[in-house]
């Protein structure tokens, strides 16, 4: 790995040579600034392959597991407050170059806009609109022959807080997402997703909020045909509560519980019913130390053969050192354990049905079951007020019971930020 290290040099030569800090500093009061970056990573199994696999052909003979690839972005960012309103945008775009794997090679970008309004006393909220450009990864994007796929991802949503008086208040929103993939045979990936949201909030004297929402939401896969396992839209039902509590001024404490509830017209057999929660806590005893610690439970849709969705159970623990002024460190230790369940159409087969499925096609009808282990140090460097470098070295792996979707990664990554 030494020798793949040494070759970012060129990245961190190419922002050193941009002008003295102090002569390219723009205005606190500027509302346009001008973001630069360039980033170096190796990685050690880029296609996130099971031990002892090789890529396929299709990346060049003897391609390598693992490579490195550096990454360049330049951005605008608007930020301006008029009276009450405060207004925000940012756009940027990022081009991505790997050393051998070359097929990889990609253009994407980020725009941001952002409108937090304020009418009156009592009725405040947010519109937010991004629109992303981006290869999508390997841990979970899995086929026989891995391909670059590139995805658009868009959002809207509206989010508004009307206040009743000093204790309650009433909160809503409404969101729209919207997802496209490049590679023909995700197509079927596709899906656009409308959420709707409503609410009551109630803070008590000390700060304390507790909240209560019900959420719908409406999902289409527009490129799909329903059929014996395809389902091609749905709808799904949530309850949560939440709180949020401040029990001393050095730690934190949040708090949700609540209950999906998810139909499809054409595949009743795939709906589902759980219970998901989060419970996490900021705790920082002095102001250069600081943890997080998260517990979680979600519930996600699954497309597969046997199950219909999973339950994900996350732990994890993030220290915080801000060491000087100007050099701050950060790990984490996350573990994930991913079960499948649920019914599908197999579970409606009958025994000789099953059977036959068995023998033809090998599926023997066990749930995917999978652990997911993170383990990452960074560094970041303040430099100058408007230069920044960061460093970060992570190892990801994931142990299933099938496995084609097992690996392991290690990763070494560089970058340096500059703002004009």
């Amino acid at each position: 790995m030494n020798n793949n290290i040494s070759k970012c040099w060129p990245v961190v030569l190419l922002l050193l040579t941009l002008p003295p800090a102090d002569s390219a500093w723009a205005d606190e009061d500027d509302a346009f600034s001008l973001v630069t970056s360039a980033s170096w990573q190796y990685q050690d199994n880029v296609l996130y392959l099971p031990d002892g696999q090789r890529p396929p052909a299709v990346f060049g003979l003897n391609a390598p597991r693992g490579d490195q690839s550096y990454v360049a972005s330049v951005g605008l960012n608007f930020n301006k407050r008029i009276g009450r309103q405060q207004l925000s945008a940012s756009a940027s775009q990022i081009m991505t170059r790997y050393n051998d794997l070359k097929t990889l090679d990609n253009d994407g970008h980020n725009l941001l806009a952002s409108w937090k309004w304020e009418l009156g006393n009592d009725l405040s909220g947010q519109l937010r609109y991004s629109n992303r450009r981006y290869m999508q990864g390997f841990n979970d994007f899995r086929s026989l022959t891995p391909v670059k796929n590139l995805v658009d991802l868009e959002n809207w949503r509206f989010d508004a807080t009307y206040k009743l008086d000093a204790f309650w208040a009433l909160i809503g929103g409404v969101s729209r997402d919207s997802l496209r993939n490049g590679v023909p045979s995700r197509l079927g990936s596709d899906y656009d997703i409308d959420r709707y949201e409503l609410g009551a909030r109630y803070t008590t004297r000390g700060g304390t909020s507790f909240e209560l929402v019900g959420i719908d939401t409406q999902g289409d896969y527009p490129n799909r045909l329903p059929t014996s396992n395809v389902t091609n839209s749905y709808s799904q039902k949530n309850l949560e509560a939440r709180i949020r509590w401040q029990p001393v001024g050095h730690s934190r404490l949040s708090a949700s519980i609540g209950q999906a509830n998810r139909k499809h017209d054409n595949l009743p057999e795939r709906d589902y019913e759980d219970v998901y929660g989060r419970v996490g806590w900021e705790w920082t005893p002095t102001g250069k130390f600081g943890v997080s610690f998260l517990a979680e439970r979600q519930i996600s849709a699954l497309d597969d053969i046997v199950s219909s969705y999973f339950r994900t159970t996350t732990y994890s623990i993030a220290p915080m050192w801000q060491a000087t002024g100007k050099l701050r460190f950060d790990g984490r230790v996350q573990w994930v354990s991913r079960d499948a369940s649920g019914d599908s159409f197999f579970s409606t087969l009958s025994p000789a049905e099953q059977a036959f499925y068995r023998v033809f096609f090998g599926i023997d009808g066990t749930a995917r079951q999978e652990d997911i282990t993170t383990y990452s140090l960074g560094a970041t460097w303040a430099i100058q007020r408007n230069l920044t470098a960061n460093a970060e070295l992570r190892h990801d792996s994931r142990d299933s019971n099938v496995q084609f979707y097992q690996y392991r990664v290690r990763s070494l990554s560089m970058s340096l930020q500059y703002l004009f």
